[in-house]
């Protein structure tokens, strides 16, 4: 199977690096200018019969544009959210016979992208390798043992089968979401609360440093779930949910700050972290959920008490 990834970020390296040592044939495609041809990454691997710990070079191959003549079977689309329609938009004519699968998150659903593409080429997909560059451009990533797909209604059965055992080749392990819309919904709002929390606090090493802070941000995590359920999601079907909702008050944060602060997933993410490169990305999480909550309007004291400090926080360096 000939792949294109869309994306030079976290996602986009990591999978096209982990397809790529599998043997797969794999194409970035460099959408701007000024992007390293070679980076290193310093891994935590959690794949099982993988190095757990390695700092390897990944030399990908890229092209600054495609054609119909190039034959590419499956593009993996792994852009900011609110740029996936675009790149289906982009790609599309000059892929037509491939299948995309979206490694993004989503908040507006799927009509959009219903209106470009037929449902048979459309997979949804979302990753678990989660990191960022340090001070010195090395990207500090762990890779989860897991990669997370769904299947919408008029989705392909055997595209998605051909796909997944992609993955499945490069030693991932499949975790198969009944409603992945649904579930990427509820994963935005845990996100918006998570990370509206940190951008609150100045980064995750500041937040990290006070149970009071974390307590604060679990209460907009819950506030943001409201926001789901008012869509008409039932929300305490998702585990990651429960795991939120169902924590006593006085336990609320502790979890997470152990989480960052006594892991070696978590110190890692103090290392070198996406949301410290790419505040305007992280920044649209809060506000999607935000908005729409304000619409449908739920009640959200915590949620709207991170908004001043939010919209202060520095916008990405030009």
């Amino acid at each position: 199977m000939k792949v294109l990834i869309v994306g030079r970020g976290v996602v986009g390296t990591v999978y096209g690096w982990a397809l790529s040592q599998a043997g797969i044939d794999v194409t970035h495609v460099v959408r701007q200018e000024g992007l390293a041809a070679t980076g290193t990454l310093d891994l935590l691997d959690l794949r099982p019969g993988h190095p757990k710990h390695a700092r390897v070079t990944y030399t990908p191959k890229t092209v600054r544009q495609i054609a119909p003549s190039d034959g590419f079977d499956l593009v993996i689309v792994a852009t900011k959210h609110y740029q996936a329609v675009e790149a289906i938009r982009q790609y599309l004519p000059d892929a037509p016979r491939a299948t995309f699968l979206l490694f993004t998150a989503n908040w507006d659903g799927t009509q959009e992208i219903d209106g470009l593409l037929a449902r048979s080429s459309l997979l949804w997909g979302y990753a678990a390798a989660s990191g960022g560059p340090d001070d010195r451009g090395v990207l500090i990533v762990t890779v989860a043992p897991t990669v997370r797909f769904g299947m919408l209604e008029g989705s392909d059965p055997d595209k998605f089968k051909a796909v997944t055992e992609l993955f499945q080749r490069a030693g991932f392990t499949l975790d198969i979401k009944t409603n992945i819309v649904e579930w990427l919904w509820v994963h935005h709002a845990i996100n918006a609360g998570g990370i509206g929390i940190a951008l609150w606090a100045g980064g995750i090493a500041e937040a990290t440093r006070s149970l009071k802070t974390m307590r604060l941000g679990v209460w907009a995590i819950r506030e943001a779930l409201d926001v789901v359920a008012a869509r008409g999601v039932d929300v305490k079907c998702y585990p990651d949910a429960k795991g939120v909702l169902n924590i006593p008050p006085w336990l609320a944060g502790l979890p997470i700050f152990c989480a960052v602060r006594f892991t070696e997933k978590g110190r890692r993410l103090l290392l070198g972290s996406h949301f410290a490169h790419s505040p305007d990305e992280m920044k649209r999480y809060y506000f999607d959920v935000l908005h729409t909550g304000e619409n449908l309007g739920v009640a959200m004291p915590h949620l709207r008490k991170l908004r001043e400090r939010i919209e202060r926080y520095p916008a990405n360096p030009e």
